[in-house]
């Protein structure tokens, strides 16, 4: 066992005196160098950057933000490499960045310090891509344009990208151009197809973009960076994989100028080519009528604007109506390389009084970039015809008619004929019992029809009270039911089952005909009236769940209560439910 212990001690302290030799070289930087891989470069072309140090160091260090005012500096890259020959080791610390020249012209790369060392200046020729020579074929490139260089605050730009390629690509990205707090917004779909330039035959990608700008003054889009993979010119190939090489390019920039806002002008800002608003009304059928909510919507639609843009509609309504606004929704497609931004506002209305309702005009405001002016997109004043609402009659019990009672009318009797075989003695004497016996049935004849009609007074007396006390026990039974179906829509949370059985109760209540507007006049109840106003607006307006049906009820349950008492008081009667 200790001749196993000792050489794996000594192999310990061998690896433990070798990694203390080693640590004072770790902060030992003597040399930084800084190379370019190629030099003269053309203006779109992407320039790899490598700075490297002869030991490991903090890969912090390198800092590439001195290179952003000549060249679009791309990601960082850092690598390490340690290396021991004949027990001799050299640690390398290089970082890549790519770099994209803005203009043509001489440049110069600044030295790098890096752990007390510096790296030596790079003089950079950079070449217009107009003086491509042949030994610098142009086998991708990007051409940018706008086709407007002078716009408004806020007014759409629309801009184009076309990557064109001479090589297969294996793989590639293009990002969007970039300003200075701008609203950029990539357009449809790409667009390939072929296109000879300069007796070269290209692959054009095309991408189109809506440019948004949201401050005045001069500024410069900078253009879109490809970044991929194209295959090698000539035949050599490895196995079924064809040699490729990494490129990068980047678009023309180009200067812009935004304008203000006119001094002038007052309104919302609202630039654009056109601008329409439009209405539909909804509900009611063909008739609008007391209390029955109408649907109004208005649709606002802009071009070359976003969502963000639109304005509210302001709509205004007079006292007659109640008017609950939905949320408003907005949205923002495309169509034909355009922005088109819309704005749908939703308000639901309820007349409370019939006749002719005239609604107020309703514009919007908005700057025409063509001919810079203010102009106003407007929906005319209309009048609605408001018909009295339905009032559902009460259960009345139809008085009967008095039982017809036909009574014969005594009359005499006419004589007898002669009578062949009679004497005229025997004849008087018949003719005078005949006649008494008239006389009685005459007599009891008319007590009989004097009894009946003392029986038809006291029957039409009868049912006449039974008919005035009916209806107070048809209503009250009704009230009870009518209470009862709104308790119960209450209880569910249901805002619309709420609102279409409060309207008939407070009617059977109140004891008056009308809508849910002449029963809140009538009830003088500002709690409870604040509650039905909650409930409306729940169901037809913006506010959602906020009405409060315990509170609702109770309020409810307060004024029936107190009504009833007052009605059982002395000196006070029962209001009858039955409109004559």
């Amino acid at each position: 066992m200790q001749n196993f212990t000792r050489p794996i001690k000594s192999y310990w302290v061998m690896l433990i005196a070798w990694s203390l030799m080693a640590l004072p070289a770790l902060a030992d930087v003597t040399e930084v160098t800084a190379s370019v891989d190629k030099n003269p470069a053309m203006v779109d072309e992407a320039i790899i950057l490598e700075v490297s140090a002869n030991d490991v160091v903090d890969n912090n260090l390198f800092d590439s933000s001195v290179l952003l005012k000549d060249f679009v500096v791309g990601r960082t890259s850092v690598s390490t490499q340690t290396q021991i020959i004949n027990f001799d080791m050299t640690r390398t610390t290089r970082w890549t960045t790519r770099l994209i020249p803005r203009e043509p012209g001489r440049y110069t790369i600044p030295a790098f310090e890096i752990a007390g060392q510096r790296s030596e200046p790079i003089e950079l020729m950079v070449l217009p891509a107009s003086q491509a020579t042949a030994n610098q074929a142009r086998d991708i490139y990007i051409e940018t344009e706008v086709d407007l260089n002078k716009v408004y605050l806020q007014q759409q730009i629309h801009y184009v990208a076309k990557l064109y390629l001479s090589r297969d690509l294996q793989r590639g990205s293009l990002t969007a151009p970039k300003l200075e707090n701008a609203d950029i917004r990539q357009i449809g779909k790409d667009k390939e197809y072929t296109e000879i330039s300069k007796g070269q035959r290209y692959r054009v990608i095309e991408r189109r973009f809506a440019i948004i700008p949201q401050s005045s003054g001069t500024f410069t889009i900078e253009g879109p960076i490809f970044d991929g993979e194209i295959t090698q010119s000539g035949n050599r190939s490895y196995g079924f994989f064809n040699q490729s090489k990494p490129v990068s390019r980047v678009g023309q920039a180009i200067d812009i100028e935004v304008l203000p806002m006119p001094d002038n002008y007052q309104p919302h800002w609202l630039p654009s080519e056109y601008v329409e608003l439009h209405q539909e009304w909804q509900g009611a059928g063909e008739q609008y009528k007391v209390g029955e909510p109408i649907t109004r919507i208005l649709t606002l639609t802009a071009l070359g604007v976003v969502e963000e843009q639109l304005p509210e509609i302001n709509s205004q309504y007079p006292d007659e109506f109640k008017s609950y606004p939905d949320q408003a929704s907005t949205s923002t497609v495309e169509k034909d390389d355009t922005l088109v931004a819309q704005r749908q506002e939703t308000i639901a209305i309820i007349p409370t009084r019939a006749g002719e309702l005239t609604i107020p005009q309703v514009r919007v405001a908005w700057f025409n970039t063509l001919t810079k002016k203010t102009e106003y997109a407007t929906l005319p004043e209309q009048t609605l015809t408001i018909a009295p609402a339905e009032v559902t009659p009460g259960t009345a019990t139809p008085t009967p008619a008095p039982a017809e009672t036909t009574v014969e009318d005594p009359r005499g009797v006419d004589e007898e004929p002669q009578r062949d075989g009679l004497s005229p003695g025997l004849r008087s004497v018949n003719d005078s019992d005949s006649t008494n016996w008239w006389s009685v049935a005459t007599i009891l004849l008319l007590a009989l029809w004097l009894l009946t009609l003392l029986l038809w007074w006291w029957k039409s007396r009868h049912k006449q009270t039974k008919t005035k006390a009916k209806p107070k026990a048809v209503g009250a039974e009704n009230e009870k039911n009518l209470w009862q179906q709104l308790q119960q829509a209450v209880k569910r949370k249901d805002s619309q089952a709420v609102i279409t059985a409060l309207t008939p109760w407070l009617r059977c209540h109140l004891g008056i005909q009308g809508n849910l507007a002449d029963c809140q006049q009538r009830l003088q109840d500002d709690a409870l009236n604040e509650q039905i106003n909650l409930l409306l607006a729940s169901r037809y307006g913006k506010i959602q769940n906020n009405w409060q049906a315990d509170k609702l009820i109770a309020l409810l349950h307060k004024h029936r209560k107190a009504s009833g008492k007052s009605k059982s008081r002395p000196g006070h009667q029962l209001v009858s439910l039955n409109i004559e």
